[in-house]
C-alpha cells in the first residue's frame, strides 16, 4: 500500500512539474522567424523616446522651439508621382515656450479646449521653391498637450519670399543642404512620395 501511495505521489509531482514547464513555454515569446533576433546593451526605446528621436532641432527663439521631422524631408511629388527637384518639403513642429504667446493662444482657442487642456504646439507642412527662395505652409495643425488636434488650416495664398533671420530661413538652409548633398529623387520612392502637391 505504501508503494502505491508513493507511486501516486511521484506521478502527481511529475505531472505538476510538466504542467509548469508547458505553461512557461507558452508564456515565452517565440519569434515567427528563428533568425529574427537582435542583441543590444540598450533597452528598447519607449514610444515617447521614438517620437523625440524623429525630430531635429532647427532653432530656438523667444517664441519657442522649431524642429523638423527628419522622415518627411524630401522632394515633392505631384499626384502622378512625378518628382520636382526644385520643390523640397518637410513637416515642422513649433513648440511654444513664450508665456505671453501661450496665454494669448490659450484665450484664442479656449472654446476648443477640454477641461485642463492647454495649447502646446503646431505642425506645419512646409514646401520650399529652392530656385526662387520662396516657401509656403500648405497646412497647419494646432495641438493640445494631450496631442489632440483642435484646428486645421489649409493655406491657399501660395509661395512667399523666405524672410531673413527667421525659422523659415533656417529651414530653407536645411533643405538646401538636403539638395546639395545629392539626395537623388526616387520615383515613387519613400522620400519622393511623402509629400505631394
Amino acid at each position: 500500500m505504501k508503494k502505491i501511495a508513493l507511486l501516486l505521489l511521484v506521478t502527481l509531482l511529475l505531472t505538476l512539474q510538466s504542467s509548469v514547464l508547458a505553461a512557461r513555454r507558452q508564456v515565452e515569446e517565440v519569434p515567427e522567424n528563428p533568425m529574427d533576433w537582435s542583441i543590444s546593451t540598450k533597452p528598447p526605446m519607449s514610444e515617447e523616446e521614438k517620437e523625440a528621436a524623429r525630430w531635429s532641432l532647427i532653432l530656438e527663439n523667444d517664441l519657442g522651439l522649431y524642429a523638423y521631422d527628419m522622415s518627411t524631408l524630401g522632394y515633392i511629388a505631384d499626384k502622378k508621382g512625378t518628382v520636382d527637384t526644385n520643390l523640397v518639403g518637410a513637416t515642422v513642429k513649433t513648440l511654444f515656450t513664450d508665456k505671453k504667446i501661450l496665454k494669448k493662444l490659450q484665450e484664442q482657442y479656449a472654446s476648443k479646449l477640454r477641461g485642463k487642456e492647454k495649447l502646446q504646439y503646431c505642425l506645419l507642412d512646409m514646401q520650399y521653391n529652392m530656385a526662387e527662395k520662396t516657401y509656403t505652409v500648405t497646412e497647419m495643425r494646432v495641438f493640445t498637450n494631450k496631442n489632440r488636434i483642435i484646428e486645421t488650416k489649409k493655406n491657399k495664398t501660395g509661395f512667399v519670399p523666405v524672410p531673413e533671420k527667421s525659422f523659415a530661413e533656417a529651414m530653407y538652409e536645411i533643405c538646401q543642404q538636403f539638395v546639395t548633398e545629392g539626395a537623388a529623387p526616387e520615383e515613387g520612392g519613400q522620400k519622393a512620395s511623402l509629400l505631394s502637391k
